[in-house]
């Protein structure tokens, strides 16, 4: 009887250690669009969020010798402020798919997703390539 208490007991415990080490280490992914359906549910809770850089909105300064930068990510009509200091991207531009990982806060009434890390791709550098490898398989036939 004591064995079977015992590992009860040991079960338990284990599952109970799962459950709480994997409840801090929860992140979730939304475009946007998703996010800005109900905001205030995802408001200091760490996530990435997916969407475009509007063009013309990326500001970037320099204070206390680092970059701080804010920009507008948007998709299907819904918009959302970055706020990102540290380096960018190579391919962070106007236009450009972001993925920007961080906290969304209440700033003055608005939202702002405060970014930790920025993850950009330019899809035109990656479509060149493409072509040019397939170019390069096919033949011409006179």
């Amino acid at each position: 009887m004591l064995k079977i208490v015992l590992t009860v007991a040991i079960v338990a415990g284990g599952i109970g250690l799962v459950i709480a080490s994997s409840s801090g280490d929860v992140q979730y992914y939304k475009m946007v669009d998703e996010l800005m359906v109900e905001p205030d549910n995802w408001t200091g809770k760490t996530m990435k969020v997916h969407g475009w850089v509007e063009a013309g909105s990326i500001d970037e300064r320099i204070s206390n010798q680092q970059v701080t930068r804010t920009f507008v990510l948007h998709n299907k009509g819904k918009r959302l402020e970055v706020e990102h200091k540290g380096p960018k991207p190579d391919t962070f531009k106007d236009l450009s798919e972001v993925v920007a990982e961080g906290q969304v806060v209440q700033k003055d009434g608005r939202y702002v997703l405060v970014a930790d890390n920025l993850m950009a791709k330019c899809p035109s550098k990656y479509e060149g390539a493409e072509s040019n490898r397939n170019a390069g398989t096919q033949r011409k036939v006179y």
